[in-house]
């Protein structure tokens, strides 16, 4: 598994991933990028498994003109099509995915909905305004989550947006060093709620 992070507040989102691809415990890929940004406020991120990862980004990337309705449709139903994908016979596979943006209502409300695919079943948890979210690899001991969270009421509200996301890259780095499928590659972008 690799590591992605999102911070959503009322007024941006950030994410962060790292660029590891592993396969049977190699290294295959280092610039790896697990998360597609839209212009139309909107982030799709998974992990877990190289292929269904590229496929549903390139699904959204030759589709840049979706609403974020649109695209919370189409992830659920790519989410449909691969939940029964094994990796070898009787062993399905498992991975993460989590959506997040502003929708397009005059109060253009924050809003994430993440995903677990796990024994061909999609469980999901939805959050409005405030999430911090994670998809961690299972190697780890601590909750980057935590350390975020943790740290996050200590900035002014002028330089949270560079303060989050020092964060979210020390959590990585903290992650990187425990993890032998996260490596300190960053992707990283931000979406801002009054550009949409």
């Amino acid at each position: 598994m690799s590591f992605l992070n999102l911070v959503m507040l009322p007024d941006f989102i950030s994410i962060i991933s790292d660029g590891q691809i592993t396969t049977d415990q190699l290294m295959t890929q280092s610039h790896f990028k697990k998360f597609e940004t839209s212009k139309n406020g909107f982030v799709v991120g998974i992990t877990g498994f190289e292929l269904i990862t590229n496929n549903i980004r390139k699904k959204f990337y030759y589709q840049p003109n979706l609403t974020f309705f649109e695209a919370e449709i189409l992830l659920r139903t790519e989410l449909e099509k691969y939940k029964n994908k094994q990796v070898t016979f009787g062993k399905a596979i498992a991975f993460n995915a989590v959506i997040a943006g502003f929708e397009a209502s005059p109060q253009k409300t924050a809003r994430a909905i993440s995903f677990h695919i796990e024994n061909q079943k999609i469980s999901e948890n939805h959050y409005e305004n405030t999430a911090v979210l994670s998809l961690v690899p299972d190697d780890i001991s601590f909750n980057p989550n935590q350390i975020i969270t943790k740290n996050m009421t200590k900035f002014a509200k002028a330089t949270a947006i560079l303060q989050i996301q020092t964060l979210q890259r020390n959590a990585l780095y903290k992650v990187a060093d425990q993890s032998k499928t996260v490596n300190k590659v960053i992707f990283q972008e931000l979406i801002s709620q009054r550009n949409y």
